[in-house]
């Protein structure tokens, strides 16, 4: 199996980000979790060099995939801390029954568990709908919070939304593990001329990923430049011929179906023998168990509010690492001589001659604030 199919198949959100972004793995640690989650499918996965690249050499398909082994434990370290305490508003959230008979996607799973606000879960729509996208850029330059040419950086607020639904889905694993909750993955399609939603099998999701892949390698593109560069014309090109040929995936009857888009749901239903919440902090937490059974209610208030804490920590955080990181990269070095004629701040600037705007954010040093500013706004919301 070529990696990039792995990715596709097996990868997680980081993964899939990564790969998409870099053709290739440029950190060890996320291929690394990627062959484990193969170990989980495959008994055996090797990498082998097939011509010029490298891929896995899968053998014998599990009938029952493996449990994932987990190296954190009652005292482990979390690699974002405030995913602990999400982990404890979703078992706490099952545990009081909020389930539905009806598969969703991991946004709105997201909303319904807390983690982010109905108007977060419309930015992560926006993210394929042009014309939603335009609203909310409209409401937030009439609200001042970002001015005129500053739009992109509400691309960069929307996908750190978008971690949550990746960190949501380690949490549903981890639940699923300790056997509280039972996850079924639907994939569903929608049909244009008649927009309806329906469920697709799984031929016809091989056929889709298999029609995605080819694509991508007949236009040079990955998900990151697709998502990033819109304006691209090899990005049009790609779209226009995504567009044409999903119409004609068909069905397990091999019926064309006419579909206009796809996604991913997820059905959880609990597991009427477990205590929930005790069974997750016994694997998981166990440091807190005494304080949870004092005041269950006053714990979870806790939680839940240093979970937003730390959230806006987080993204305030990376905001800072991402405008260090530009200054680094990006302010010319000059000689002292040159530094006699020229600027070397300016000199930076005219190299930016598209989204001048949203550049000048960085040099001026307020990509922090203006984040900040969305993170507020947004977590506020309803």
């Amino acid at each position: 199996m070529k990696k990039k199919e792995a990715v596709q198949l097996f990868g997680s959100e980081n993964c899939k980000a990564h790969f998409a972004r870099y053709g290739k793995f440029k950190n060890k640690s996320i291929e690394d979790a990627l062959i484990t989650t193969l170990k989980q499918h495959y008994r055996t996965v090797n990498i082998i060099k097939q011509g010029r690249s490298f891929v896995y050499e899968l053998d014998s398909k599990r009938k029952v995939i493996a449990e994932r082994p987990d190296k954190r434990s009652s005292n482990g370290a979390w690699s974002i801390p405030y995913t602990r305490n999400m982990d404890m508003m979703v078992v706490a959230s099952l545990d009081q029954g909020i389930e539905t008979e009806n598969a969703q996607t991991l946004s709105r799973w997201a909303v319904q568990f807390g983690l982010i606000t109905g108007e977060m879960y419309g930015l992560l729509k926006s993210q394929y709908d042009k014309g939603l996208r335009e609203f909310y850029i409209k409401k937030l330059q009439s609200a001042s919070i970002i001015s005129f040419g500053e739009e992109r950086i509400l691309d960069d607020f929307t996908g750190l939304t978008k971690e949550i639904n990746g960190q949501l889905a380690g949490a549903l694993e981890r639940m699923k593990k300790t056997r509280i909750i039972e996850i079924d993955l639907v994939y569903k399609g929608h049909i244009k001329e008649t927009d309806k939603t329906v469920n697709l099998y799984e031929d016809t999701i091989q056929q889709i990923l298999i029609l995605k892949r080819r694509l991508m390698e007949e236009y040079q593109v990955n998900s990151f430049f697709l998502l990033n560069y819109c304006n691209a014309k090899k990005v049009k090109d790609y779209n226009k011929k995504w567009k044409t040929e999903l119409e004609k995936i068909t069905d397990h009857r091999g019926e064309k179906l006419g579909l206009d888009y796809f996604y991913k749901t997820f059905l959880i239903t609990m597991n009427p023998d477990k205590k929930t919440t005790i069974d997750y902090l016994e694997k998981y937490n166990k440091k807190v168990i005494r304080e949870f059974n004092q005041d269950q209610e006053l714990f979870l208030v806790k939680n839940e509010n240093t979970f937003h804490k730390l959230r806006h920590n987080y993204v305030i955080e990376k905001a800072k690492r991402k405008q260090q990181r530009f200054l680094s990269e990006n302010i010319l070095t000059l000689d002292e001589e040159m530094e006699m004629f020229y600027n070397a701040e300016e000199l930076s600037r005219e190299r930016f001659k598209f989204d001048k705007q949203y550049y000048a954010l960085y040099f001026d040093k307020n990509y922090v604030k203006r984040i900040k500013k969305l993170q507020e706004y947004y977590a506020n919301k309803p």
